[in-house]
């Protein structure tokens, strides 16, 4: 057998190694982002406290802006004020965990939410669309 040299040897086995496909890691595709044009304001049921407005909503969740700097992973039950296109105002009552949170870039006394819905009625979700559907925007 033939001896290498240690700087030969390091590319001997680049070359005659079989090459490792790139291992992809699967993400979930996350349902596309509306910028929500409407007044909807979130409550906290439980202390009857205001968490934050809608600013972009999903078919999963939504996006808050907050005064309050709520944890990653906490879940509240929530009431939404939504504005409905035929019945004017409407009020739904919601399960949310926060995904994440992040100071925002415009003001640093309010704070980015991601919500994620966990709970929702059937009837709820349905005038969370119409009123996404009617106030809302691609981004």
């Amino acid at each position: 057998m033939k001896a290498l040299k240690p700087d030969n040897a390091a590319l001997h086995d680049l070359l005659t190694q079989p090459i490792k496909a790139k291992v992809e890691r699967r993400q979930a595709q996350r349902p596309p982002r509306s910028a929500y044009t409407a007044l909807a304001k979130v409550y906290d049921i439980v202390n009857q406290a205001t968490i934050g407005y809608i600013a972009d909503i999903s078919t999963n969740g939504f996006m808050l802006f907050s005064g309050l700097n709520l944890p990653v992973d906490q879940r509240r039950l929530v009431s939404v004020d939504l504005p409905h296109p035929k019945r004017g105002q409407t009020t739904i009552q919601l399960g949310l965990r926060i995904v994440w949170n992040k100071p925002d870039h415009d003001n640093q006394n309010l704070q980015s939410l991601g919500c994620e819905i966990m709970a929702i009625e059937p009837a709820a979700k349905l005038s969370l669309l119409r009123s996404s559907l009617a106030y809302s925007y691609n981004t």
